[in-house]
This record gives structure tokens, sequence and C-alpha cells, in this order.
């Protein structure tokens, strides 16, 4: 149970401006690109515990993104993960709107995990350990930003708790 949001709120904002700075290139260290990751990883785990709460609206919780897919050539393994060209047919590509826990979920549970970009990060070739060999989404950096702002930025006004009288559980409403 999250108590106070705000501190996992604001790390997320301050998140979504970082990643925005970050410079990419030959000369990038390797600290940096760990702590791109980390704070990847660790925002959308944050963005799917506050999911599970009343600390965000129902909209948000609602809210669906459009993401990039590319269709899976050969198979995906722990010597191979990092090879996006070499597995997936980014000569193709689909599109899908996907819910906001779908994104946490994806980067929580990633197999494959590749930065995109040559000076700044445009985005992120990202598959679960469930889906490597079937797509490849492409999320761009643009998405990111915008779930950790729309979460980051949520603070609802009104809660509205009833309880479901055939399980006896209480269930909450959050604008």
């Amino acid at each position: 149970m999250i108590y106070e949001s705000s501190y996992w709120k604001e790390p997320l904002l301050k998140t979504a401006t970082w990643l925005r700075r970050v410079r990419l290139g030959k000369n990038v260290r390797e600290s940096t690109l760990i702590k791109v990751e980390k704070e990847l990883f660790i925002g959308f785990y944050s963005v799917r515990k506050l999911l599970e709460t009343v600390k965000v609206s129902d909209s948000t919780k609602k809210e669906k993104f459009e993401l990039i897919w590319h269709p899976n050539k050969k198979p995906v393994d722990w010597l191979n993960h990092h090879v996006v060209e070499d597995h997936y047919d980014l000569e193709k590509s689909s599109q899908e709107s996907k819910g906001i826990g779908f994104v946490c979920n994806l980067f929580i549970h990633s197999y494959v995990f590749t930065l995109v970009g040559e000076n700044k990060i445009e985005g992120v070739f990202v598959a679960s350990d469930k889906t490597k060999n079937q797509k490849v989404y492409y999320v761009p950096i643009e998405v990111i930003s915008s779930v950790f702002r729309l979460v980051g930025r949520d603070y609802p006004s009104r809660v509205e708790f009833t309880r479901n009288a055939e399980t006896g559980e209480f269930e909450a409403k959050a604008w």
C-alpha cells in the first residue's frame, strides 16, 4: 500500500525531464546507460504500483498509448537478445493501442531492452519474456515521458468507496 503518493510521483516527473536531457553517442558512459535503465524500470514499477491504488484517477488508469511493433524473425535468447535488428523485421511494422498497465508490464518484464537514438534517447525497443519470440515493441520517449508525467501529476480530488455485495470487498472510484 502506498501511504503518501507524492514521494512516488515526484521522482516520475524528474525522470521524465531528465530522460529528455540524456545524451547518447560513442562517448556515453556506462553509468549513464545503467541510470537510464534503472530509472525506466523503477519508474514503470512505481507507475504500476500507483495504478493499484486510489492515488491515481480512474481516467488515468484507462489511458491508452499508441505503440509500434515489429514481428520476430528468429528465436531470441540470453546470448542474442541485444541484437534487435537480427531478430526482428524492422522493415515491417504494425501499430497497437495499449493500456498504461500493459506498457508498465512490458518494461517490468522486459527480456529485450535496447535504447534507440544517436544523440538523445528517441525510444526503446522492448519485448517481455512472454512476447520476445512474437514481436518487439518500439516505445517512443514521448510515450514514456507522457506516462510518467500523467501519473506524476495526477492527484485525485475525490474518491468514492462502495462494498461489492457479492464479494464483500471495497471498490473505489477516483477522479
